[in-house]
C-alpha cells in the first residue's frame, strides 16, 4: 500500500501568521495555484482512495486535486483534523508567544511538556494518539495494492509521521512541519511503514 500525504494549500491565515487549529481560513489564490501544480504532478498516479480532514482548507485542497477525477469519492477521516489550539486560535503567533511564552516554546521545542490547559487547547499527546488511530483504521481497511491520497495539516501530519517512524512527541520541532502542498509518500508492507519521500515541493519549482 502506498500513502500520499499532502498538507493543504496556503491559507489566508498562513500568510498572516495566525494560528488556525480547528478554525478555518480559506485558501489564498496562491494556495489554489500551489494545489493545481500539485494536481498536475500527481495526474499519472492511479489513486484508489481519497481521504481528507473534515476542515475546510483540507477539503478545498482535495477538491482541487480531484477535479479531473470524476470517479473520486472523498472520505472524511476525523482523526486527521488539525490540533485544537483552543482560545489562541485566530490570533497572531506573536500574540500567543507574548501571552503564553512557555507554552509557545514547548509547542515547538518540547512536545512532552506542552500544556495548553490554560487556553483549553489539545495536547500533542492527544494529536499523536488520534493520528495513530487514524493510521490503524486505514491500514486495516485497505489491501497492499491500494494507493491513497490523504490531505491533512501541519501538526497532524507531523504526528502521523512520528507514528510511522516510531518516534515520540519529544522530537517534535517546527522544522519538521511539512510545507503547504508538500507530498510525503509512505509505503506500508508486511505490517511496517517506510517513508520513501518527505515533504516534497518539487512541483512548485
Amino acid at each position: 500500500m502506498k500513502l500520499y500525504f499532502v498538507r493543504h494549500g496556503e491559507t489566508l491565515w498562513n500568510t498572516m501568521g495566525i494560528f488556525q487549529g480547528i478554525k478555518n481560513s480559506p485558501l489564498t489564490e496562491f494556495g489554489k495555484e500551489q494545489t493545481r501544480k500539485l494536481k498536475e504532478s500527481l495526474k499519472d498516479i492511479k489513486f484508489t482512495h481519497f481521504y481528507s480532514s473534515p476542515l475546510g482548507r483540507a477539503l478545498e485542497t482535495i477538491n482541487i486535486l480531484t477535479e479531473d477525477r470524476p470517479q473520486a469519492k472523498i472520505e472524511i477521516i476525523p482523526e486527521f483534523r488539525e490540533i485544537n489550539m483552543g482560545e489562541v486560535e485566530g490570533i497572531p503567533r506573536k500574540d500567543f508567544e507574548a501571552m503564553y511564552p512557555v507554552e509557545f516554546h514547548n509547542l515547538w521545542n518540547n512536545g512532552k511538556a506542552y500544556d495548553p490547559s490554560n487556553f483549553d487547547g489539545e495536547t500533542l499527546e492527544s494529536v499523536y494518539k488520534r493520528a495513530g488511530e487514524g493510521l490503524k483504521k486505514i491500514t486495516e481497511n485497505h489491501s497492499e495494492n491500494d494507493v491513497l491520497l490523504i490531505v491533512s495539516h501541519g501538526v497532524t501530519l507531523e504526528s502521523i509521521f512520528a507514528n510511522i517512524t516510531g518516534t515520540s512527541i519529544e522530537t517534535f520541532a517546527e522544522r519538521n512541519v511539512p510545507k503547504n502542498t508538500s507530498v510525503t509518500v509512505a509505503e506500508y508492507k508486511n505490517g511496517k511503514f517506510e517513508i520513501i519521500l518527505f515533504s516534497d515541493t518539487s512541483h512548485l519549482s
